[in-house]
């Protein structure tokens, strides 16, 4: 690029942004109370105080605006027109740029968002004023939770032009800025300190999900498509209470509003899981499914543990069972003959006898939710990649990087944000945010 081109380029967004700033100045300028006294929803007349000016920070760059102040005759909080018009109560950032700075701090660390706005601004908010606004944000939907939800679902529901309803939810660990036990053999090396406390504590967050599918046409050839999907994610909690009951309440919601030739539980096959599935009556009916690729997992160990490692017979045995485990009614049946008939080989109590007992337990324990070929046959999905993928975009992604610790509260807010981006209902939730921040302005 020539010199001087790019200098003219540089010299005319610094022109552009020079005539936008005077021009939201004009518009801010409009907004401003004029007369001497504003009567508040109460009835309350508030008197005009002073003139005060005020920084706030645009996508244009800062402004000074110089706003008028109003007082009630018994004294008390000022009331400031211009701000409760311009959404500017209690806010440094413009909403446009607060925007902006909460969709990408639901992505980035607060040092990237402010690098990445800083190569598009002419001013980007500090650090600090990043982190201020996630925690508002964050703090304000977990606060205000069931009115958020209401909100996403009135303008943004999930789409029911389906004929399968699929719920799930599954564990990832985040760590906790808490101590934990420390584990694994004590520092043999003389001179090394013996801890018994670390300072970063590993906990299991949920992720769940609730989708909606088109059954596959020809299951030979095609997979279920997935029209829609809502996730929840919540860090660490007793027994995953709240994820749990924000599934339970989407289910819900979606078989009231829709009609669905298929519902579908799918999981991995965590005991836990399927209890709480058991337990939970929206549930009740619903076609239980082991996700096929945590069973073909374990059909791995087993093979392993049945003709040892990395050998052609385990090879083929597994090839073999993994094939008529998808596509054979009554697969999981047959596979635990063949488990018990090779297991007889093996020397009573040995480590690899004992694996193969564990694995049997599992295909035993699950038998009931592995018919692969009748469910494929229906057109259903098998697998819970989905919410297995949720766990790492929504979780990993953002609170497992390196050097990464939190609180629960501090990455619940991070949560509550990525939640309705990864779920495709910004939007929504974003208008909901700046409703009920107005509505807090009003009656501050």
């Amino acid at each position: 690029m020539n010199p001087r081109f790019r200098a003219a380029v540089t010299a005319l967004r610094g022109a552009l942004d020079q005539v936008e700033r005077a021009a939201f100045l004009t518009l801010v300028a409009r907004c401003e109370e004029t007369a001497d006294t504003v009567v508040d929803e109460a009835g309350t007349v508030h008197r005009f105080k002073q003139a005060a000016a005020k920084d706030w920070l645009t996508l244009w760059g800062p402004v000074v605006v110089v706003r008028r102040l109003f007082q009630a005759d018994r004294g008390g909080r000022c009331r400031v027109p211009v701000d409760e018009h311009c959404g500017m109560v209690d806010r440094y950032l413009t909403s446009e740029l607060e925007r902006a700075t909460a969709f990408l701090g639901a992505q980035l660390t607060p040092a990237e968002v402010e690098a990445a706005l800083a190569e598009v601004l002419v001013q980007s908010p500090s650090r600090t004023a990043i982190q201020h606004v996630l925690a508002r944000v964050g703090a304000c939907a977990e606060s205000q939770a069931v009115a958020v939800e209401a909100a996403v679902a009135a303008t943004a529901p999930l789409a029911l032009a389906a004929d399968v309803l699929v719920a799930s939810w599954d564990g990832t660990t985040v760590p906790l800025r808490e101590p934990a036990p420390v584990r694994g053999r004590p520092p043999e090396r003389p001179g090394l300190p013996e801890a018994k406390v670390a300072a970063t504590a590993w906990k299991e967050a949920g992720v769940g999900m609730v989708a909606s599918y088109w059954a596959a046409g020809d299951p030979a050839s095609e997979t279920a498509e997935r029209v829609d999907v809502r996730y929840f994610a919540r860090m660490p909690e007793a027994k995953m209470a709240t994820l749990i009951d924000q599934v339970a309440h989407q289910t819900a919601a979606a078989l009231a509003a829709g009609t669905f030739a298929h519902q579908v539980f799918l999981a991995d096959g965590k005991r836990e899981i399927w209890r709480v599935v058991g337990a939970c009556p929206v549930f009740a009916g619903f076609t239980a499914i082991v996700d096929f690729y945590h069973a073909a997992e374990h059909l791995s160990h087993a093979a392993e543990a049945l003709f040892g490692k990395s050998t052609a017979d385990a090879q083929h045995w597994y090839k073999r069972w993994r094939h008529k485990l998808q596509h054979q009614h009554g697969g999981v049946a047959a596979l635990q003959r063949s488990l018990h008939y090779h297991q007889q080989r093996l020397k009573k109590g040995s480590d690899r006898w004992r694996q193969v007992t564990s694995e049997r337990g599992y295909f035993r324990n699950n038998q009931a939710r592995m018919d692969y070929a009748g469910y494929r046959a229906a057109g259903l999905p098998i697998g819970s990649g989905p919410v297995e993928a949720a766990c790492k975009t929504i979780v990993g992604q953002r609170l497992k990087r390196s050097g990464m610790r939190w609180t629960r509260a501090g990455g619940q807010h991070i949560l509550n944000l990525r939640v309705p981006l990864q779920s495709k209902r910004w939007d929504a939730f974003w208008n909901w945010y700046l409703a009920y921040t107005d509505q807090l302005a009003k009656a501050a």
